[in-house]
């Protein structure tokens, strides 16, 4: 039942295939020695009788005839006298053919078991390659076994093999690719548990401006003053960027979650960046009368994106405007060093409570100083992207002494 299953493999049928004729080869040339020596003995006996025969004819030119005669058929009784000669010098006939025999039956004997000892050889290699067959199609089937049960999930096996051979290090490079999907598995489980908290958040943060603006519609129905009409109209208005803002920043960060973001390697003017993106925050600094002081090294500049950089750097000051009282002041240094470019904010408002610090760049999470309204997106899209370029940013803060984040633009991949 074995040898059928290991016939199945074609590469193990085609090793016995190959040691059968091996096999065969070594029979064979087994065979083949014995008759080159049977045929060595042959040659001897006719050498012999030749060299007996000349040295007759060549002292006795006249019985040539007789001699080549007797060769090819024996004459009685010239035997009988031959026999006398060789008996009066001491050689028995009987002794002689004996000897004969016995030579014959030696290499009859040398020849099989010549041909013996070629099948018992190879008859023992043919097993012990067998055995080995054997062992090494039962540690297939079993990794056969291990890799489907974990294709079906169980990532539970040690398949771990200290000894030496090509097999061991098999088993050890699908004990590490087992490792890894258990890891990737583990890592999918979070990833889903993320996305069904994101989808949950998402939806309360959308529910709040939605329901006010379900409300302000039936308001609007009942056909109330102008005046008031125009106030509804005012609020329904910031609803919807409200709504608008918090899709436009849910899928930028879909697409930098997904890898699909190409960040640019421009060279990049920190003053320019911070003219692009204070342009951008002008109307909420007018509005709450706030400063922003710029001090920096001239000239100071990093490789990346400026869209991105700039859509990093707007949600961290809007953050910053948000915390900061009206006709406050923030303050916006950077600077450059071999090693990278760094870029300073720094608020003036209440400062973070230190159980919220470790937390601010989490997707939605709102301290407990947060406005109502706040989505709690910003912190995390600009971490997002400054990290997409190879970047970090980092944040301190106390109680009553504002807040500083510090983005750092490496010269090279740390």
């Amino acid at each position: 039942m074995i040898i059928i299953r290991l016939t199945k493999n074609p590469e193990t049928a085609r090793l016995l295939i190959l040691l059968a004729a091996c096999l065969l080869f070594f029979t064979a040339l087994a065979v083949g020695i014995n008759f080159a020596l049977m045929r060595h003995y042959e040659r001897t006996i006719i050498r012999n009788h030749a060299a007996m025969v000349g040295a007759v004819v060549k002292k006795y030119p006249e019985a040539e005839h007789d001699l080549i005669r007797q060769l090819l058929q024996a004459d009685a009784a010239a035997a009988r006298e031959g026999e006398a000669l060789l008996s009066r010098y001491g050689i028995e006939t009987g002794a002689l053919l004996a000897d004969l025999e016995a030579l014959q039956s030696s290499y009859r004997t040398g020849m099989a078991l010549s041909a013996g000892f070629a099948v018992l050889v190879s008859g023992t290699f043919t097993f012990v390659f067998y055995l080995f067959l054997k062992k090494r199609y039962g540690e297939i089937r079993a990794i056969s076994g291990y890799a489907r049960r974990i294709k079906n999930g169980d990532y539970s096996l040690d398949i771990r093999d200290n000894n030496e051979g090509e097999i061991s290090l098999l088993k050890n490079e699908i004990y590490k690719i087992t490792t890894m999907l258990k890891e990737q598995a583990g890592t999918l489980r979070r990833e889903r548990a993320a996305l069904a908290d994101s989808i949950a958040d998402i939806s309360h943060q959308l529910k709040t401006p939605l329901t006010s603006l379900l409300m302000l519609n039936e308001l609007l129905h009942d056909d109330p003053a102008p005046a008031v009409r125009r106030e509804f109209l005012d609020r329904t208005r910031a609803q919807l960027q409200r709504v608008e803002w918090l899709v436009n920043a849910l899928l930028k960060l879909a697409r930098l979650d997904a890898g699909t973001v190409t960040m640019k390697q421009d060279q990049i003017t920190v003053a320019a960046l911070l003219d692009h993106v204070l342009a951008a925050v002008s109307v909420p600094l007018d509005i709450k009368r706030q400063q922003a002081a710029v001090d920096g090294t001239a000239g100071a500049a990093f490789r990346g994106d400026f869209n991105w950089s700039a859509e990093a750097l707007i949600n961290i000051l809007r953050n910053c405007i948000e915390y900061t009282p009206e006709e406050g002041v923030i303050r916006i240094t950077f600077a450059e060093n071999p090693l990278y470019t760094e870029i300073r904010i720094a608020d003036s408002g209440p400062g973070i409570d230190r159980k919220d610090l470790p937390h601010i760049f989490k997707r939605f999470y709102k301290g407990k100083n947060s406005p109502e309204d706040t989505v709690g997106i910003g912190l995390a899209m600009a971490r997002a992207i400054v990290r997409k370029q190879g970047g970090d940013i980092t944040v301190q803060s106390e109680q009553g002494k504002g807040t500083e984040f510090t983005i750092k633009f490496y010269k090279t991949p740390v």
